[in-house]
């Protein structure tokens, strides 16, 4: 099993499965894009449930082994999914980072000035 850590928070999930997302997160990075991704995870009490990872240039992600009293986590559609995105092949995915310029938030302010 492998605990990724991100945005403060930290996930188990399969070993396959982290090294799946770090490649994609790396993928973007080098592409400049960002994508969510869905991963299924292993809670604390064994359960299984889902994350939703936000990835892009300014995404840290941080991989590391963890034992586990739990089986391993398979899931081999998101594997599958994430190795082909790394390589490319999902034209749909990923979308470049579009950059906000200032003058998106810029306002006219000078009908105020009768009242300063």
């Amino acid at each position: 099993m492998e605990r990724i850590h991100y945005a403060g928070s930290s996930f188990v999930t399969g070993d396959l499965i982290a090294r799946a997302l770090i490649d994609y997160a790396r993928f973007l990075t080098a592409h400049n894009s960002s994508a969510s991704v869905d991963i299924p995870i292993r809670r604390a009490d064994g359960t299984v449930g889902r994350a939703n990872f936000l990835l892009g240039p300014t995404s840290q992600l941080v991989s590391e082994s963890e034992g586990s009293r739990f089986g391993e986590l398979f899931d081999d559609d998101v594997v599958h999914m994430l190795r082909d995105r790394s390589l490319g092949l999902n034209v749909s995915e990923p979308r470049p980072v579009q950059e906000l310029s200032f003058n998106a938030f810029s306002y006219d302010y000078s009908d105020l000035a009768e009242y300063a």
